[in-house]
């Protein structure tokens, strides 16, 4: 695929998730040692969880935002895909996605998977507070930065992704047939 037909399909498939309510981001929210955007995980869990938040914040009152990313951050790297008992598969992403986060008595859900019905609006509120975000040309390592290359004088290959989609099926007919998985990242390694 050429560099023009490239970038018009990028554009094209960000366009289309905008349009069905994603927000467009870009790399200066994205927190490189945590490899997550702080203000979505902090923004879902005050609006949807606003009570536990709360009784999070009265255990730590001099920087619970700051101690919760790094409680976040620790689930997420502690991943273990053959684990067998289910401690162990609450970590990594899915194990995030899928299970609670518990920490001193407070339980957290970093998102809230579609209701079969709307019978509980509650559970509907929540559902339509999860953030999606895209966001293009996304260099993640934390070493390719400026801070980095003034400090070890070295520098670090900007490793980047250029777009990650999830949900195809938000996407336009015509490209459905391009993406036949569930999820996909468009990525150049080069």
């Amino acid at each position: 695929m050429s560099k023009a037909s490239e970038l018009t399909f990028q554009n094209d498939m960000i366009q289309q998730l905008v349009n069905k309510g994603w927000l467009l981001g870009n790399g200066e929210g994205y927190n490189r040692e945590l490899a997550l955007y702080e203000e979505d995980v902090l923004g879902f869990v005050k609006d949807s969880q606003y009570a536990q938040w709360q009784k999070y914040c009265a255990l730590y009152p001099n920087n619970a935002q700051h101690k919760f990313l790094q409680r976040v951050a620790t689930q997420l790297n502690n991943a273990d895909p053959n684990a067998a008992n289910r401690e162990m598969r609450t970590f990594g992403t899915l194990g995030v996605l899928r299970h609670e986060i518990r920490d001193r008595g407070t339980r957290f859900s970093l998102c809230q998977f579609k209701p079969e019905h709307d019978l509980n609006p509650d559970t509907l509120a929540r559902y339509q507070q999860n953030r999606l975000r895209v966001v293009p040309e996304l260099v993640y390592s934390p070493w390719a930065s400026d801070a980095h290359l003034q400090e070890t004088g070295a520098k670090a290959k900007s490793w980047r992704i250029d777009l990650v989609l999830e949900h195809y099926s938000k996407l336009s007919p015509k490209y459905r047939t391009l993406l036949p998985l569930k999820q996909i990242y468009v990525a150049d390694l080069g």
